[in-house]
């Protein structure tokens, strides 16, 4: 006999279970129907309750896929999956804005740092020669026509005194002139003393100009009183120096006749020299009159020299797009030699504004002619008898001088667009890391920071690791962002044609559409850069120079067309430009380095945007302790890690961050 309780418990699990698979197979239908089940926005219809915003579907590989129902990728085919809304960064305020969480962060390889005010230090290297002070240097001239005949100073480089002996001279034009002083001398002895008359005023002024004449052609006076003792005259005459120095140059030999006005001698007071320096048209912002040089001499190894900025050339040399700095040296010792190689560096201490703080000279009073002589008081020039000027007037000190440090960013935190600026803030406060984009001006650039003028306040925090990541999400949102600002890109639907075959081979950003033209262009751009990334980490300084500088051809030498599309390549190329306009300069593989540094930013930024040709993959590599441990990001199509920053020295130091 059956069990009844057992029965009508099979027969309860048996209804149970029909009426689940007939509710499954409800579900099932409606969806492949394209009829999805009651959301909860219908039922808020019916409750009077808001509805909730519809779900955008999308694809976890290609986030660019926004559809508005589930499904299937058009290109890999993979299940769509609900784009969450609090981490897309939409939102009504009208900020650009993404939000993402703590482990995408991580991921992403976001790192941030405060905007603070720091005290800041611009440095200028220059290379330049040493060179005689001008104003130092006498010529000696034959003040009559005649014979040279005995040479005291027969060779170059004698030192000499004032009042030295350098030749004797023959001209018998020196006898009619102390024949005329003897004759005045004479008729003055023969004045009656006392008298006042016409005459005897006559007598004395006769008696004077002649021996003036004689004294303005070299006599000393010591000389003139021989002659007046001796009471004859001489047709020789010794020619003397007028100061100290080194005969720099003998222009005659002993027989030579010369006439009046011919060069003899020059010479040169060595103990204070000029040091004639070659500055760059990008760092006159940091070059002031009166700031301190220090400099150093290969003849002296580990030995620093010190002089003073006098004399700014107020044109730019057209050729090398360099502009003379005059330094002046104190040499008492002679061992600073004219025409020495010289190696100089200025430390110009920066203000809030971004220029150049220098308060050591004000209200001190200058002379506009001779710098050097510097007093606390109105006066007069020691040498030259001008009236001195205040040094504020003379551009010796900035005016509108601020106390206040500027306020400054790592440089890696800003995005260069060539047209605007931008850096990522992170928000505080907020329940996941937001960050938002704010458009800055720039004051200048010193070393490894960027000076902030506007656009970010004191104590927020920006991003100075990650930007491109967070700039490239939001391309991919079709938001506003550093190459789209003014409006939201089109969002594009994919749907892969019926019967054809989608290619997954093909990077989205290959899809804009661009000229196969300017495809090809920026394939040459590519190249080159590559070429100059591998000379860089062979340490080739001339190779890596040459590529820079053809790359810098090939830039200038790509047109785009017109059309939206090409605005990433128009921002990039003006960035690229920039930092290539001063390619020919370089000195030494730190200076390639930092060019390097810059044009690969924007090379970043055309491959986020583009994408390449070809099916080879390129790497986003990025070195923690290139400049200063403040770390740099570069392309490369190698896997392997290739530093360019360091080369042989540490070829293998840094990480590929993402497959391109």
């Amino acid at each position: 006999m059956m069990d009844i309780k057992k029965v009508t418990g099979n027969r309860t699990v048996t209804i149970l279970f029909m009426v689940a698979l007939a509710f499954v197979s409800f579900w099932i239908g409606t969806t492949m129907n394209g009829t999805p089940p009651a959301t909860n926005a219908q039922e808020n219809k019916e409750t009077g309750t808001p509805e909730k915003k519809a779900i955008i579907w999308t694809c976890s590989m290609h986030p660019q896929i926004r559809m508005s129902h589930p499904g299937k990728c058009p290109i890999c085919f993979m299940d769509l999956i609900p784009l969450k809304t609090g981490d897309s960064g939409d939102g009504s305020s009208d900020a650009v804005r993404l939000t993402m969480s703590e482990n995408a962060k991580k991921l992403a390889g976001i790192e941030t740092s405060p905007a603070i005010r720091r005290g800041m230090n611009a440095t200028i290297r220059m290379t330049g020669k040493i060179a005689l002070d001008e104003t130092r240097v006498e010529m000696i001239a034959a003040r009559v026509s005649g014979r040279i005949d005995r040479l005291y100073v027969d060779y170059t480089g004698i030192p000499v005194k004032a009042g030295d002996h350098l030749a004797l001279i023959y001209s018998p034009e020196l006898l009619s002139l102390q024949r005329e002083l003897l004759e005045a001398a004479k008729a003055k002895s023969n004045a009656p003393a006392g008298d006042t008359t016409m005459v005897s005023r006559s007598i004395d002024r006769t008696f004077d100009a002649a021996r003036e004449k004689l004294r303005l052609l070299g006599f000393s006076e010591g000389e003139l009183e021989e002659i007046l003792k001796r009471g004859t005259t001489s047709d020789h005459m010794t020619i003397r120096a007028g100061q100290n120095g080194v005969v720099l140059r003998k222009l005659v030999e002993e027989g030579s006749y010369v006439k009046t006005g011919m060069p003899l001698f020059h010479i040169a007071d060595l103990h204070r020299l000029w040091v004639v320096l070659d500055a760059y048209e990008s760092d006159l912002l940091w070059l002031r009159l009166g700031q301190h040089v220090g400099f150093t001499v290969e003849a002296y190894p580990g030995e620093q020299f010190d002089g003073t900025v006098s004399f700014i050339d107020p044109v730019v040399d057209p050729m090398s797009r360099t502009v003379k700095v005059r330094v002046e040296v104190k040499n008492g010792d002679l061992r600073l030699k004219p025409d020495m190689f010289v190696k100089g560096q200025i430390t110009a201490s920066v203000s809030k504004s971004g220029t150049v703080k220098n308060t050591s000279l004000r209200g001190k009073w200058i002379c506009p002619m001779h710098p050097r002589v510097v007093k606390s008081h109105a006066g007069t020039c020691d040498i030259c008898g001008m009236p001195l000027v205040r040094a504020e007037e003379l551009g010796y000190v900035t005016s509108g001088f601020e106390d206040v440090d500027p306020l400054a960013v790592p440089a890696t935190a800003v995005l260069y667009t060539g047209e605007r600026s931008l850096v990522y803030v992170e928000l505080p406060n907020t329940e996941k890391p937001t960050f938002e984009a704010r458009e800055v001006v720039l004051g200048p650039r010193v070393g490894t920071y960027q000076i902030i003028k506007s656009g970010i306040s004191e104590g927020e925090n920006v991003v100075v690791n990650g930007s491109f990541n967070i700039d490239a999400e939001l391309q991919i949102r079709a938001k506003p962002s550093m190459m789209s600002p003014e409006e939201r890109l089109p969002v594009r639907q994919e749907q892969a044609p019926q019967g054809m075959p989608v290619r997954t081979d093909i990077p989205a950003a290959l899809k804009l559409p661009v000229s196969d033209d300017f495809r090809k262009e920026l394939a040459l751009v590519n190249d080159q850069y590559f070429i100059v990334q591998k000379t860089l980490t062979k340490d080739l300084l001339a190779e890596a120079k040459s590529g820079l500088m053809k790359l810098r051809d090939i830039v200038e030498n790509t047109r785009a067309p017109k059309g939206k599309q090409y605005n990433a390549w128009n921002s990039a190329a003006s960035g690229m430009k920039k930092a290539l306009e001063h390619a020919h300069h370089i000195a030494e593989l730190p200076d390639a380095r930092v060019i390097f540094e810059n044009v690969s930013k924007q090379m970043i930024v055309l491959e986020k945007q583009y994408g390449h040709t070809g099916s080879q993959n390129y790497y986003l590599a990025f070195c923690p302790m290139a400049f200063d441990k403040k770390g740099a990001y570069w392309l490369q199509r190698e896997k392997t890690i290739s530093n360019p920053f360091f080369g042989k020295k540490m070829l293998n130091c840094g990480e590929i961050k993402e497959k391109l």
